[in-house]
């Protein structure tokens, strides 16, 4: 087939992996028979950049970061270095946890003739426990809010990219940065709620890690993350005020909305790839999230931001969050 867009990815790895290696030159395949000029920008030191390099140079255009590209966020500087490189006007970007099909590639190139940001849905498989909570909170997401969850790829026209200009690359929180800055720049965006991107769960030891993170992240949303503090305080002062059956009613009452918030996100096709019990998983996402906002409460307080790689950034969200989320939906 014959090439019609660019994919997008940028990755960093500290130490080479074999496997992983081996698994991203399959997926690499089935991009390019799917018509994808595949485009990967490392930023990983030169020794793994190398052995990557070795796995990758016949299956991709494998190149390193632009180095004017000065982000505290390493991969808004592999996106900026991507953008500049691609050969086609329609760039798909994505995690390097996403994975498209051939059919996932010919509808997003199809609605980028239309749109100039299409901003897809994501979805877990496997789903071993943790998945199960993650998938929940993309339910929830999908419940409250009209654009749905925010997801780990997009696509847009790179016209458009270059006519919104740079977007803030100093924020934890980047794959919603870049769609706010487009929409802050008058893009006409789709918000895609019913086109499904498979995303691979991260390991136990990473998404552990991303607790704290995700949270942080939040810290804009002030009654989002006001509620989430107030969940065990508020559990706590039941059972000591008035006992194990408060407690209970009050779990109860939590446990059943936050069920139902998630069922409500299966709507627009989702229960086609959010299987139900995942909803059963949302009263554990909201009690763990309610931790996970205490734990980065305390690296604000403590260290004044978060880590993010072998940097401290200070913002979760940044310059078009707020201005971005105030325009109206297309």
């Amino acid at each position: 087939m014959n090439e019609r867009c660019t994919y997008l990815l940028p990755i960093r790895r500290v130490r080479f992996n074999e496997a992983e290696a081996a698994d991203f030159g399959e997926y690499f395949k089935l991009l390019a028979a799917a018509g994808c000029e595949v485009l990967v920008v490392d930023g990983s030191p030169s020794d793994v950049f190398n052995q990557h390099e070795a796995a990758w140079a016949c299956l991709c255009r494998h190149t390193a970061v632009d180095p004017q590209h000065t982000y505290l966020n390493g991969k808004v500087n592999g996106i900026h270095t991507g953008v500049a490189l691609a050969s086609f006007e329609s760039i798909i970007q994505a995690d390097d946890d996403i994975r498209y099909t051939a059919d996932n590639i010919n509808r997003i190139c199809s609605l980028l003739e239309e749109y100039e940001m299409v901003r897809p849905q994501n979805f877990l498989r496997p789903l071993p426990w943790w998945a199960r909570m993650e998938a929940a909170r993309m339910l929830v997401n999908r419940a409250l809010l009209p654009a749905g969850d925010y997801p780990g790829t997009c696509g847009f026209r790179r016209t458009t990219f270059r006519r919104v200009g740079h977007y803030d690359g100093d924020v934890l929180f980047d794959n919603e940065e870049i769609v706010r800055h487009f929409r802050l720049r008058g893009a006409n965006i789709l918000y895609a709620n019913d086109f499904f991107i498979l995303k691979r769960p991260p390991t136990l030891a990473k998404w552990l890690e991303q607790r704290p993170r995700q949270a942080y992240e939040d810290f804009v949303m002030r009654l989002k993350t006001f509620f989430f503090l107030l969940l065990i305080p508020l559990a706590l002062l039941l059972l000591f005020s008035f006992g194990w059956k408060a407690l209970l009613i009050y779990v109860s009452f939590v446990s059943f909305g936050s069920a139902l918030l998630a069922i409500r996100g299966r709507r627009n096709g989702a229960n086609k790839v959010f299987p139900f019990f995942v909803c059963l998983y949302a009263p554990l996402w909201f009690f763990e999230r309610s931790l996970s906002s205490y734990w980065a409460l305390y690296w604000r307080a403590r260290h004044g931001g978060y880590p993010f790689g072998d940097r401290l950034l200070v913002k979760g969200t940044g310059r078009a969050w707020v201005a971005g989320g105030k325009t109206r939906l297309q």
